[in-house]
């Protein structure tokens, strides 16, 4: 992904000249990384769990009491939350949409936020860096304009809108509700009080340079991240190589860090990686700085892509990232991987928090207890007398070492970072763990199951479920299914809008009529399940296979059906040309010789929980192999417009948790496996290095969800296919 800019020049000539070239590798204090949320390399602004959730250059963070995070989600113009187990919600903006309005929520506007603080009350303030003004944000979402005038660049000082500034970057509030400013592109430190009064803490405008000395005879270079400590010393980041300390006298120093130099005429930056006391150490263009309880200090150090720690004394230490090594790999110390970190945050506990704004993640760090293992083994499916190998990857302070449990039983022998079984019997059948041990300790793996196939499996889809918005003319919902085998296939179809209020989902469809179609032939159809001529039947029926029940008199649709072998359609739309979100349910109610073997839904993806969210169920016992698609550019030979251009596609277990995923069809293990299950399914083929995505996927007995959506949030119409492989 190109790195997005929103850096606002000083104006200063800068020369950047290379100093010290590497850190010494003093990783004394190892931190393992993990990615809280968000998908590396993946911008977008979905709100969701974990790597469900998109961001877009997030260059801001804090921490509250309880481990929620506050990030200002720079490129989207959105300020977001994330709760301790990664859930991302927008607290205020609408991606996409910058301005200065305040205001409530979604109805507030900010143009580039980047700094962002949080006070004992809860209420967040933000550097609002293109509006050139500072904002407020209460706990219920109310946002504010607390100085500044949006649009009006300056340095004076004043009282609310008659202050100015000049690309403030970073806000941090002390104890006492004062908030305390870098204004970067006035080479200054701006305070401003719980009534909006605004003067200059340190430094001279317009004045680029590097100076100590207290308040005006200070000079800055290019201030950025600010963090405040318990005293109120104020720490910030001098960007292009120095961390400067302002006691609340406002007496300014150098904490850590090598002076610029002069250079034919222009002021040059004394870049660097290496840790040492004070001077000695080195940085480069460090961005964001945290400060915990006991005074120590955390950098972002984002052209070095690492994170570092300087004590109260001066002392600077590598916690994690290699320097000039960027990259998204989680792991401990070294082996993390960092792309231009933006801004840290540290909890009363140590945690570290970062904004690792080229990635668009947000990554969190805790003290390491012993290796992190940084790939589970996966569940493997093997027919009987085959091989299965399960394998793990792993980092630690030290050099790690492995045992291998079957069934919670160590596997004599098996002691390396894969174990394989030559040839799989049933008795194999069971979990496999894995315990990795360093110097700090050990940890175990996730369970990996090992599913042998003896050519009698029983499992089989027994039900299936798409939710997605309901267009107009071509983009109304069309899921579709076939029913294999001969007999008889009894069916209950659903098409769910008002009913899902009760779940959170908003902008539903206020009243879906549903049609199934053998062909171009009506097999059935309603609008108003309780029209039905005999509604206590389908309500009946509902409870039995287990769907949530519907309202009496609803708007709601559904309808039993008998169905031969054969492909049927579904169609779900809007009474009169309506339009909304709605969920399409195909449940089997018995059956006799017959079974559901593919499915399909071509919906409009849109963003957020507006993406093509398709459903199954796998009943039985053993394992389903399936060939899961997410077509877009493929439709375009049938004349579809407007396709998605380049569909994501994701399976999750009933957890949420990824159990397959693709985009671009053609990077998978083995294309020419997919190609060759389309083939004997009779799927249409996929071109050669197409962006359609597709997996092959072996399933255990539940239930599971496809996830199709556009990379950079981008939107489509889109196909979603399941077919049982042969």
């Amino acid at each position: 992904m190109k790195k997005a800019e929103y850096t606002i020049l000083a104006a200063a000539a800068i020369v950047h000249l290379t100093g010290p070239a590497n850190a010494q590798s003093d990783y004394l204090t190892p931190y393992t990384f993990s990615t809280l949320a968000g998908t590396a390399g993946d911008t977008g602004a979905s709100n969701g769990t974990g790597p469900a959730a998109l961001f877009s250059f997030p260059s801001g963070i804090a921490v509250d009491g309880s481990g929620n995070l506050y990030v200002a989600d720079t490129g989207n113009n959105v300020i977001r939350k994330v709760t301790p187990s990664g859930v991302v919600t927008t607290l205020a903006g609408t991606a996409g949409a910058s301005g200065s309005t305040d205001g409530t929520g979604a109805a507030a506007r900010f143009n580039v936020p980047d700094g962002i603080a949080l006070d004992g009350s809860g209420n967040l303030y933000i550097a609002d860096t293109l509006n050139n003004t500072v904002r407020k944000m209460t706990p219920s979402g109310v946002v504010t304009t607390l100085a500044g005038t949006a649009g009006v660049s300056g340095s004076n000082d004043g009282t609310g809108a008659a202050a100015q500034f000049n690309g403030p970057f970073g806000v941090a509030v002390d104890g006492n509700g004062n908030v305390y400013v870098s204004d970067r592109n006035n080479a200054t430190i701006r305070k401003i009080t719980s009534a909006g009064v605004v003067s200059t803490f340190a430094g001279t405008a317009g004045n680029f340079y590097y100076a100590d000395g207290t308040g005006a005879t200070a000079e800055f270079f290019e201030p950025s991240g600010i963090a405040v400590d318990g005293s109120g010393n104020l720490y910030v980041d001098d960007q292009t190589e120095m961390i400067r300390k302002i006691t609340p006298a406002a007496v300014v120093t150098t904490l850590a860090g090598l002076p610029p130099i002069i250079s034919g005429g222009g002021i040059g930056a004394n870049l660097g990686s290496v840790d040492g006391t004070g001077s000695a150490a080195g940085f480069n263009n460090p961005s964001g700085i945290a400060v915990d309880g006991n005074g120590n200090v955390y950098v972002a150090d984002t052209t070095n892509d690492t994170i570092r720690k300087i004590t109260p004394a001066g002392v600077v230490t590598t916690l994690a990232g290699t320097p000039g090594v960027s990259g998204s790999a989680d792991g401990t110390g070294a082996a993390a991987r960092f792309y231009n970190p933006y801004a840290v945050a540290v909890d009363g506990s140590g945690n570290l928090y970062v904004a690792d704004s080229s990635n668009s993640t947000i990554r969190k760090g805790t003290l390491s207890a012993g290796p992190l293992v940084q790939t589970q083994p996966a569940d493997q499916y093997v027919a009987a007398g085959g091989s299965a190998t399960f394998s793990v990857m792993a980092s630690g302070s030290s050099a790690v070492s492995y045992q291998w449990k079957f069934n919670g039983s160590a596997i004599p022998g098996a002691t390396g970072s894969s174990y394989t079984i030559a040839s799989v019997q049933s008795s194999n059948a069971g979990p496999y763990t894995v315990t990795v041990t360093d110097t700090d300790g050990s940890v175990t793996s996730n369970a990996a199951n090992l599913y042998v196939d003896s050519g009698s499996s029983g499992a089989r889809l027994v039900n299936i479920s798409t939710r997605a918005q309901v267009g107009t003319g071509g983009n109304i919902m069309i899921p579709g299914f076939a029913v294999g085998g001969s007999g008889t296939e009894t069916l209950l179809i659903r098409a769910d809008g008002p009913a899902l209020t009760q779940f959170g989902v908003a902008g539903v469809l206020a009243q879906p009529s549903l049609t199934v179609l053998s062909g171009q032939t009506v097999v059935a159809s309603n609008t108003g399940w309780g029209t039905n001529p005999s509604p206590s039947q389908i309500a009946s029926v509902a409870a039995q296979v287990g769907a949530f029940p519907l309202a009496s008199g609803s708007a709601d649709c559904a309808l039993i059906v008998n169905l031969t072998p054969g492909t049927y359609t579904v169609q779900v739309s809007g009474v009169g040309n309506t339009t909304g979100v709605a969920l399409a349910e195909v449940y089997e109610v018995s059956s006799s010789g017959t079974r559901l073997s593919n499915i399909s839904t071509r919906a409009q993806v849109g963003t957020g929980g507006n993406i093509l969210i398709p459903g199954f169920v796998i009943a039985g016992s053993g394992f389903e192999q399936l060939l899961v698609r997410g077509d877009g550019p493929g439709l375009a030979q049938f004349g579809v417009t407007g396709v998605l251009a380049q569909p994501s596609l994701s399976v999750l277990n009933s957890a949420g948790t990824v159990v397959a995923s693709n985009t671009g069809w053609g990077t998978g293990s083995d294309p020419s496996q997919i190609a060759s299950i389309a083939s004997e399914v009779g799927a249409f083929s996929l071109t050669s290095g197409s962006a359609d995505s597709a997996q092959v996927v072996n399933l255990a007995a539940g239930a599971y969800t496809i996830q199709i959506s556009g990379v950079n949030n981008t939107t489509g119409v889109a196909l979603a296919e399941i077919y049982e492989a042969p």
